[in-house]
This record gives C-alpha cells, structure tokens and sequence, in this order.
C-alpha cells in the first residue's frame, strides 16, 4: 500500500486501488484541511515560509514532461566515472533529426520516446517497453517498470525497477543550476544476479531531457560493473 508521512497527522496508508491523482486530490481537499483545523493558524502564521512548506512536500508541486522536441536541439552530456570522480572520454545527447508522433530521432542513432525513455542508443542497444522517465512529477510519486534491453552480446534481458520521486531540489551540473525534481530507483536485471540503483534529476520546464543521472549496477557480490554519473553540459532548444 501506498504511504505518505503526513506532518502533523502521521503516516497514511492509501489502498493500492487508489492512483496517485485520486491520493494527492484526496490528501490535498481531505486530510490537510483537517490538519489546518488540529494547528492553531498563530502557529502556522509563525512558521518561516520554508519549514512550512517542507512540512508539506506537496508544496513542491508538480511539472509535467515537455514532449515538444523540434528538429535542431542539441544537448551534450559528459560523463563521470561515479567512483574516480573523473570525466570519461565518453560523451552523450546529439542532436535532433527528426520527431514523429511518438519518438525523437537524434543524428547519432540515438532514439527515444517523447518523454526521453531510451528505445535505441548509439550503439544500436533496444529497449522496449522503458518507462523510467514519466509524464508527471511531484514528490511522493512512485512507479514501477519493467522493459526488456538487449545487451552487448545482443542478448535480450529484463529490466525491473522500482522509482519515487523523493525530492525537489537545487543540481548544479556544467550547464547550470537547476531546480530539478530526484528520482530514485532501484530493481535488478531478472536471470543475471545484478542489482540496479539509480538516481536522476529532471528539471522539464526547462530541459526537456534529463538534468543529470547515476547509475549503479552491481555484480554477483559487491562488484561493481558500472557506476557512472551523467551531466548535462550544454543544450539549444526552441
């Protein structure tokens, strides 16, 4: 069941009928005007603009996907080894070729969904049925894919994850500061004894891709086999 810590009131179970929209309609008209009626208004009145809203995270708000890619944008990433803190020689993003009703066509092969989930990457990779990156943000939020991916031996795996939305707050990457909503994520590729945690940072009224994303994925054990953070360096977009 869906939980949400409530200040003031505590922890709230919500069934798991219930999506999120019917939750936060339901925290938002239901439960915090009867919290408002428990706290005196000369307390709330006391209280700094920023306790209060951190007592409440949906004052954080919401942003919605901007899928309006157009032909021409450009963004650039570069990309750190997560453990040396060192700039690898690999760079990410390119620029857009083409969009169709429902995929952005980068010139370095590259393709995603309007939403920037990943279904082709440049080295000719495929995913299907990847939904790590969503419509809408706003803290609280949870989600769960599960996409197949088919791996340098061109062998298909399945992916499974588990992602929340658990803050909104200031990332600071080459192509500036952004106030960015966090995603955290873990799960494990089914069959293969590997474990994935992964955090992203998305900033859509601004850029319409990621801001910045980690990427951890575990060896049987505690190898590592990849542990890398993505920044954005630079970006165009009309």
């Amino acid at each position: 069941m869906p939980i949400v810590n409530i200040e003031g009131l505590g922890k709230i179970e919500f069934p798991d009928s219930m999506s999120q929209e019917q939750i936060d309609r339901a925290i938002k008209t239901e439960i915090l005007p009867m919290v408002a009626q428990r706290v005196p208004s000369a307390m709330v009145a006391g209280l700094s603009p920023s306790i209060a809203g951190a007592a409440n995270p949906f004052t954080k708000g919401t942003a919605k996907a901007d899928p309006n890619y157009k032909v021409g944008d450009r963004y650039r990433y570069r990309v750190l080894d997560l453990l040396t803190k060192l700039e690898t020689r690999e760079t990410r993003g390119g620029m857009v070729k083409e969009v169709t009703d429902t995929e952005v066509i980068y010139a370095n092969g590259r393709i995603t969904d309007l939403l920037g989930n990943m279904i082709k990457d440049q080295q000719g990779r495929t995913f299907v049925g990847n939904q790590i990156f969503v419509a809408e943000y706003s803290v609280g939020r949870r989600w769960t894919t599960i996409f197949r991916a088919t791996n340098r031996a061109d062998e298909e795996d399945e992916w499974s994850l588990d992602l929340k939305v658990v803050a909104r707050e200031p990332v600071t990457v080459p192509a500036g500061t952004f106030d960015a909503f966090k995603v955290e994520g873990n799960g494990f590729v089914r069959g293969r004894g590997f474990r994935i945690q992964m955090n992203y940072w998305v900033a859509p009224d601004r850029v319409r891709p990621f801001i910045a994303q980690e990427m951890t994925v575990h060896g049987q054990g505690k190898r590592f086999r990849k542990a890398d953070r993505i920044e954005l360096v630079a970006y165009r977009q009309s």
